[in-house]
């Protein structure tokens, strides 16, 4: 790590509470509770480039990034870019990428600025939040403990529903595929169809407005569990 971005990384630390995994499971746990709503999302670069177009980089430095189409984006998407923004002011608890490298923390940051998001405001995690609760087994916990209903929504949905159920997860509905942000909306007005406690959503970059929008909209827990779906499958355990 260079100086400057391990100057920034101390900063950044200094200024924000960077809740572990055991504070974010108890928050869970407490929404689950009181019945009360609560998203967890989180940013990666993906995100942080939707958010940095044309505010921060240009379109032709965004575009050269082809991984955005496998993560559900067709740049440029300003609409997409500008959702993404307000879901990450309204989100309860956000993954925020905690390294240097300059589509991550660095750009993220900027793409706040631009945004006028202030940080300081929200709870913070670390974004590898998502493998940091199945490794823990608070993930476990959470499908487990009392038999919530498990809404489980993304390209992977049937297989993540597939071994959700044979560990005895109570599965009460799958919406899959997910189209990427342009399909944001449609997935949300069919979740509105289903009856269920979690939403566990694994849909690359609209996985973030998907989780706002449905705990602010329903006022159910939604997690953003992004890659750590294909571990759990590729492992068959939670």
């Amino acid at each position: 790590m260079s100086k400057g971005n391990k100057a920034l990384m101390e900063h950044f630390l200094k200024e924000h509470k960077i809740l572990d995994v055991q504070e974010v499971y108890s928050l869970i746990r407490e929404a689950l509770n009181k019945k009360d709503k609560l998203s967890m999302v989180r940013i990666g670069d993906g995100e942080a480039l939707t958010l940095a177009q044309r505010v921060v980089l240009p379109i032709t430095e965004v575009k050269r990034n082809s991984f955005l189409t496998y993560a559900g984006v067709r740049i440029p998407d300003i609409t997409g870019r500008d959702m993404l923004a307000d879901s990450v002011r309204k989100s309860d608890i956000i993954g925020v990428p905690l390294n240097t490298a300059p589509y991550f923390l660095p750009l993220f940051l900027k793409a706040c600025k631009a945004h006028d998001i202030d940080l300081h405001s929200l709870k913070l995690t670390n974004a590898c939040i998502n493998y940091f609760l199945c490794n823990s087994g608070n993930l476990d916990a959470l499908l487990t403990k009392g038999k919530p209903r498990i809404l489980v929504i993304g390209n992977k949905g049937k297989a993540l529903a597939k071994l959700l159920q044979s560990h005895g997860v109570n599965v009460s509905g799958i919406i899959s595929p997910v189209y990427g942000l342009k399909d944001v909306n449609r997935i949300v007005r069919i979740a509105k169809g289903h009856r269920f406690d979690i939403a566990l959503t694994a849909s690359g970059v609209a996985a973030v407005v998907i989780c706002e929008r449905i705990a602010n909209n329903q006022k159910k827990v939604a997690l953003d569990i992004g890659h750590a779906a294909d571990m759990l499958v590729r492992n068959g355990q939670i």
